[in-house]
């Protein structure tokens, strides 16, 4: 084997400089803003999202999800990006579905948690060195799981949405929040089939400007 073989990649050997941070409220990992979604939003079970009604009362809960979504700083914390190739970008997916898995709700996300699955991947064989940095920098892995979470939760927002017989009839509030969140880059691809399924004249206009950007 050679020295380049056995020489760690700078993904391997690269600090995130990422510190564990605490809330007053409790041993949380997640903002207050992401904690205090209603469920079902606020664990992305598209199955369960898939069949609620669309009644006046889960549309305006709708409508303030995104709102929330959009407007807390906290949702959208500076994350920094490993170097290329980015294949830690995959395991951080990795860590995020298997902490998923264990706390499903978003109020659930606690450090304690985390520490378990910490050690729970600890204890597998043969920890590739990828993996060894996420649980040796596991503060990087959860601060990229705000993001990865907010951008879940808007996807399955405009996706419900679009479920309905007749989505034109939600422009009137709905256009604008789509729009902003294409801009932002917020379950943009579901905010487009929206503004497409609408086919108003308002939601047309906002994909003309879309499309001029």
């Amino acid at each position: 084997m050679s020295e380049r073989d056995t020489e760690p990649s700078a993904e391997e050997t690269w600090d995130p400089q990422v510190t564990r941070w605490h809330f007053p409220e409790g041993d949380y990992v997640l903002p207050h803003a992401m904690r205090s979604l209603p469920q079902p939003w606020d664990a992305s079970e598209w199955m369960r999202i898939a069949e609620l009604p669309r009644t006046d009362e889960r549309l305006s809960e709708a409508r303030s999800v995104l709102t929330v979504l959009l407007e807390s700083p906290d949702l959208s914390p500076p994350v920094p990006q490993p170097p290329p190739p980015g294949l830690m970008l995959h395991v951080w997916e990795e860590f995020h579905q298997a902490v998923g898995q264990r706390m499903p709700r978003t109020g659930d996300v606690t450090w304690a948690g985390v520490e378990e699955l910490v050690r729970a991947w600890h204890g597998r064989p043969h920890l590739d060195p990828l993996r060894q940095h996420v649980v040796r920098h596991v503060e990087a892995a959860m601060l990229a799981l705000i993001p990865s979470l907010r951008d879940d939760i808007a996807d399955s927002v405009f996706r419900w949405l679009a479920l309905d017989s007749d989505p034109r009839r939600f422009a009137g509030w709905a256009v604008s929040l789509a729009e902003r969140c294409v801009v932002e880059d917020l379950g943009a691809d579901s905010a487009v089939k929206l503004l497409g399924a609408m086919a108003d004249p308002e939601s047309r206009a906002a994909l003309r400007r879309l499309s001029a950007n």
